[in-house]
Formats: C-alpha cells, structure tokens, sequence
C-alpha cells in the first residue's frame, strides 16, 4: 500500500508539473499570438505610410518633369528672343545654355551693328 501511495503521489506531482508547463506555454504562446497582432496593425501602417510616399513620390515627380519642360521651353524663347533682339545674354545664363547645349547660333552683322 505504501509503494501504491507514493506511485500515487508521484503520479500527482507529475500532472501538477505537467499543467505548470502547459499553463507556461499557454502564457508564452498567448503573449506570442499578441505580439504577432501588434505587429501586424504595425506592417499593416507602414504599408500605407510606403504607399502615401510612393504616391507623394510619383505626384513630386510629374511635378518636376512638367517644370523642367516648361523652363526649357521658356529658355529656347528667351534664347531666340535674344537672338531676334541681339540684346547680349547675362554670363551665367550662357553659360547654363552652354552646358545644357543650348548655344545660340552667330547673329547677324546687322544684328550686331544696332
């Protein structure tokens, strides 16, 4: 009977460990699983934050395509109106066309003359 008591109480020592360990887990995993929820609204923000950039990006970059056209149009008129006018262009404006390619061709002596 003596040796069946102390099966017994080992058996029970044995299941309180067990439900320890599974309560343990339980913790661990229920701490886990809010961890994996946190993180997800967080991914799911910096999704929308990348996706609100790109869209800035694409917007700030149609911007800029359409401001360069625009300036280069402006510079081939400033350009022919110089050359229609002969009034000299400033230093550093010649030399922007310069290294943008964009020379004026030789006026004409009567051009020059007025």
């Amino acid at each position: 009977m003596e040796t069946h008591r102390k099966a017994s109480a080992r058996l029970t020592a044995a299941l309180a460990s067990s439900r320890q360990g599974q309560d343990a887990l339980r913790s661990q995993l229920r701490s886990q699983a809010e961890d994996i929820d946190r993180l997800e609204a967080e991914n799911a923000e910096w999704r929308d934050a990348i996706r609100t950039l790109r869209a800035n990006l694409a917007r700030l970059q149609s911007i800029h395509q359409t401001d360069s056209q625009d300036l280069v149009h402006l510079a081939g008129k400033l350009l022919a109106l110089t050359q229609a006018t002969g009034v000299e262009l400033h230093s550093s404006t010649k030399a922007l066309f310069r290294r943008r390619g964009w020379t004026a061709t030789k006026r004409n002596p009567e051009t020059q003359s007025q």
